[in-house]
């Protein structure tokens, strides 16, 4: 079996823990050899907690024999992305600005999953200070889509180790965080599945921020199931129950319009795949255009950038005391929340109170949502370190979609539904209620039910 630990997902794990079939040191150093041979490495991961996740697995190895396992996941190795604090080990958030960032304990995250017993493996590369939904980082390294042996893709950003990680077989769930789509378009881009908490649902003490009003953590993982359980432990709440309404009682409203438009070749097509086959198994589907999606579309990329402003009134005095340490692209979207007009701000603000409220009016009785999670396919790296205008529009394509679920206050979920044109991972969005998380897990185990009998 231990050929097959990364292909198995991390409920699986478990189970084999539990029943005494597996030993969590085992499971480890199988995880540890694989990065130790991964020529990506480098690039994935800013740090390789060998000495911790050791430890760790020992203390799990001996709950595990005393019957005393504090969860179902107690002994599986996972990543974080490289913001959340972890005693001892630096922390980066993929910037130079914060090298020498040494935290005296670990993010409240990192304690609640630790505390359930999960093993803390390492800490994944991500775009600097989470601020591109690309995934490129000239500093701390790109890791390139493992989907494209012939030419290096962008991996999806900003949580862009955590997906590449799990999609290499390095770990058994990544934990990133989505402020405008930073663990969707990852896992969208890797053939993950990714969750997209509500803001405010887990708490975000030891991250280093971004925007505090739309950052938002979440788990990469292989399936739906997984999702859900480590939902319920970095929540801290009761694990979902998964048991799916029959789906003649499932009700899915298709946003055509700024969603759709737009799209790489075959992204489309298997989405559209996808939505037959929901509907042949008897899903109830209503295709509508949403001129609120659009409307918030048009507000998000805007000037003054909401997001940016918050971004900039948070780090713009440590930016300025050294840009060259910046990669430019990142540099140049900070500085678009420079010295926003405060009248012209507090009216977006407004406007986006209201375009929250009407969007759920408009979407009462609805389970969810569903788009493509992302527009555009994963573009080669190259073009995007060279060329800025290039980076900026691929940027903008990768965000459009997902940054909605953010700016409306959602909880949203991408899960894998096929393969583009060029052979590359489709992502399906469905955004749910805020903090509807518990019911929209349900809906994304339905959904994948019939994606995957």
């Amino acid at each position: 079996m231990s050929g097959t630990y990364h292909d198995m997902p991390a409920r699986a794990l478990g189970a084999e823990i539990e029943k005494g079939a597996l030993d969590p040191r085992e499971l480890t150093e199988y995880f540890l050899a694989r990065i130790k041979a991964d020529p990506f490495s480098d690039r994935i991961f800013t740090h390789v907690l060998a000495t911790r996740a050791r430890a760790e697995a020992a203390a799990a190895a001996e709950r595990a024999k005393r019957g005393l396992r504090r969860s179902p996941l107690d002994g599986v190795p996972i990543t974080y992305k490289d913001l959340f604090d972890t005693k001892g080990c630096e922390t980066t958030a993929g910037s130079k600005l914060l090298s020498g960032n040494m935290p005296a304990r670990d993010a409240a995250l990192v304690e609640n999953l630790a505390r359930a017993g999960l093993v803390t493996l390492a800490k994944t590369t991500m775009t600097e200070l989470a601020f591109s939904g690309l995934g490129l980082n000239p500093y701390f390294g790109t890791p390139p889509n493992p989907f494209d042996a012939t030419c290096e893709r962008a991996p999806g950003g900003s949580s862009s180790g955590a997906g590449v990680a799990l999609a290499r077989g390095l770990c058994a769930a990544s934990i990133g965080t989505d402020t405008g789509g930073s663990v969707r378009i990852p896992a969208s881009w890797n053939g993950l599945t990714g969750l997209k908490t509500t803001a405010g649902r887990i708490s975000l003490h030891g991250t280093v921020p971004l925007s505090p009003s739309l950052d938002t953590a979440g788990p990469l993982t292989k399936d739906v199931e997984d999702a859900a359980l480590f939902f319920a432990l970095m929540a801290g709440v009761k694990a979902p129950d998964l048991s799916h309404p029959r789906k003649r009682d499932t009700h899915v409203l298709i946003a055509r319009g700024i969603g759709f438009e737009d799209l790489s070749p075959g992204i489309g097509e298997a989405v559209d795949h996808a939505l037959r086959l929901f509907a042949k198994r008897g899903i109830h589907i209503k295709e509508t255009k949403l001129p609120v999606l659009d409307e918030m579309n048009a507000l998000t990329w805007q000037a003054p950038n909401l997001l940016a402003a918050e971004a900039y009134a948070l780090w713009g005095e440590a930016i300025e005391k050294a840009p060259e340490k910046m990669f430019a692209p990142v540099l140049k979207r900070f500085r678009m929340g420079q010295n926003p007009d405060s009248a012209a701000l507090g009216a977006k603000w407004k406007r986006r109170e209201e375009l929250r409220r009407l969007y759920l009016e408009e979407t009462a009785g609805y389970d969810a949502v569903l788009l493509p999670t992302v527009s555009l396919s994963p573009p080669p790296i190259e073009g995007l370190m060279e060329d800025d205008a290039a980076y900026g529009k691929a940027n903008v394509s990768a965000l459009r979609n997902t940054t909605l679920g953010n700016q409306l206050g959602l909880s949203a979920i991408t899960l894998p539904v096929g393969k583009d044109t060029l052979g590359l991972p489709v992502g399906l969005m469905a955004m749910g209620a805020p903090h509807g998380e518990e019911r929209l897990l349900r809906l994304g185990r339905c959904l994948e039910s019939v994606l995957h009998p």
